[in-house]
C-alpha cells in the first residue's frame, strides 16, 4: 500500500524529469534564436524560436514539444533538422521546466500546448506543423485533435500515460494515474496527416506502445517501425531523416 501511495504522490516527480533554471540563465545555440514568454492565468510560459537562417523566407513553423527530461536548452539538436528544411521551430517547457512556472495538472499542459498553437497561429499564420518526442507525442496529438494542423510528426509515441504505468508497475491501478494522457483518443480525431516513427529497441517507451496507435490511424496516416532504434536515436537515424526530407521538402 505503502508503495502506491508514493507512485500517486510523486507520479509528477516520475513523469516530468524537470530542470528548472533562473529566469536570467542564459542558453547558447548555434543557431539565431529568441526567447518567446506567454502568460497562461496561472502560468509564465517560456520558449525558443531557433530562426532559419537560410536566405530563402521560412517555410512556416515547426512547434516542437519535446521529451521530459531535462529543459528547452537541449532542443537544438532536432530542431536543426526542420531548420535545414526551411523552417523555424519553436520548442518550449513544460511548467516547472526551465524557465516555465506554474502549478501541473494535465489540463493545464494541453492549455498551454493550445496557447503556443495559437502563438504560432498569431505569428505565422499558415504552414503550422507538429512535432513532438516522447512524453511531448501527448500534446502533439492533443494539437492535432483540436486546431487545423495540416502534418504531425511522433517520434516515439505512447498509446497513453496509463498504458506505460501499467507497463512499469502492474500491480497499480490505472485509475491513480492524474495524467492518463491519452493519445488513442486525440488521434481518433485528428484531421491532418500523422507520421509516427518508433524504435523496435526503445526501451524507455515500449515499441508496442506506440505500435497500438496503428489501430487509430486514418488511411493517409503512417507508422513506420524503425529496426534497431531505440529511444534516443530515433529521430537521428539517417532512415528516418531521408524519409522526413522527402516529405517535408
Amino acid at each position: 500500500m505503502s508503495v502506491l501511495v508514493g507512485l500517486y504522490w510523486f507520479q509528477e516527480k516520475i513523469i516530468f524529469l524537470s530542470a528548472p533554471v533562473s529566469a536570467t540563465h542564459e542558453y547558447h545555440f548555434n543557431n539565431p534564436t529568441q526567447d518567446i514568454w506567454l502568460t497562461n492565468s496561472d502560468a509564465l510560459l517560456h520558449g525558443v524560436l531557433f530562426k532559419n537562417s537560410q536566405e530563402q523566407p521560412t517555410k512556416g513553423i515547426v512547434l516542437y514539444f519535446k521529451g521530459n527530461m531535462g529543459n528547452v536548452g537541449h532542443s537544438e539538436r532536432l530542431a536543426a533538422l526542420f531548420l535545414k528544411l526551411g523552417y523555424d521551430v519553436v520548442s518550449m517547457d513544460y511548467r516547472g521546466s526551465g524557465k516555465s512556472k506554474g502549478p501541473l495538472s494535465e489540463e493545464k499542459l494541453l492549455q498551454d500546448a493550445e496557447l503556443w498553437h495559437d502563438w504560432a497561429a498569431k505569428n505565422y499564420r499558415q504552414n503550422i506543423r507538429v512535432v513532438g518526442y516522447s512524453l511531448g507525442t501527448t500534446f502533439a496529438s492533443h494539437i492535432a485533435a483540436v486546431k487545423d494542423v495540416s502534418h504531425t510528426i511522433l517520434f516515439a509515441p505512447m498509446w497513453s500515460i496509463e498504458d506505460i504505468a501499467h507497463r512499469r508497475y502492474p500491480y497499480a491501478p490505472t485509475f491513480l494515474t492524474k495524467y492518463p494522457l491519452r493519445s488513442y483518443e486525440k488521434l481518433k480525431r485528428a484531421v491532418g496527416q500523422i507520421i509516427i516513427y518508433h524504435g523496435t529497441s526503445d526501451k524507455v517507451i515500449p515499441f508496442q506502445s506506440g505500435e497500438a496507435l496503428k489501430s487509430v490511424l486514418g488511411v493517409d496516416d503512417v507508422f513506420n517501425a524503425i529496426i534497431g532504434a531505440n529511444h534516443y536515436n530515433i529521430a537521428l537515424r539517417k532512415e528516418v531523416l531521408s524519409d522526413i526530407t522527402m516529405r517535408w521538402l
